[in-house]
């Protein structure tokens, strides 16, 4: 069976190929132009199978720094998890995104893989399920609107059930 799938994926991929999850943030200059820059990038990847809305979001452990705009998407990948992190850190870096300096500081891009499929992964440069994935509304109420019964491969929970623990501290509005 597909990687994504069996624990209750929204959609279904190909034979041969991983769901992503993918989430997209953007802070700094034209903030919808540079999340559609990165949706288009990302169809060079593999194929969009599924996009949220794009939602305004407060930053976290960010003070100063401007709303984000932020949405989820599931592609479906050949792509190794390794090699797609390394071609959307390049992409980041082609908008401006300055990868050595970068946490908890604004962005013009920023792409996470936020799962794999019923991937986990643990290396220096990439853990999947993307380790804060439970504590962040702003990833997780635009994925409950494209994967309500995704199972997280680690906490065995749905998103629904990791969107109910939350305890409200973000402002998140979805864009019209």
């Amino acid at each position: 069976m597909p990687y994504g799938y069996r624990r209750g994926g929204a959609v279904q991929p190909r034979r041969g190929t991983i769901l992503y999850h993918l989430g997209l943030g953007s802070n700094q200059g034209d903030r919808g132009g540079q999340i559609e820059k990165a949706v288009e990038f990302l169809q060079g990847c593999g194929r969009v199978l599924k996009r949220s809305a794009v939602y305004e979001t407060t930053p976290l452990a960010m003070p100063g720094s401007g709303l984000f705009l932020n949405m989820v998407m599931a592609l479906e990948s050949r792509l190794a998890p390794a090699d797609l992190l390394k071609k959307c850190k390049a992409h980041e870096a082609t908008q401006g995104r300055d990868l050595e300096n970068s946490h908890n500081r604004d962005r013009a891009i920023d792409i996470d893989i936020l799962l794999a499929g019923d991937l986990v992964l643990a290396a220096p440069e990439l853990i999947v399920p993307h380790p804060r994935l439970c504590e962040r509304g702003f990833v997780l109420v635009p994925l409950f609107e494209i994967a309500p019964k995704l199972v997280h491969p680690l906490e065995k929970a749905t998103v629904t059930q990791l969107l109910s623990r939350l305890r409200g501290r973000e402002k998140i509005v979805r864009m019209a």
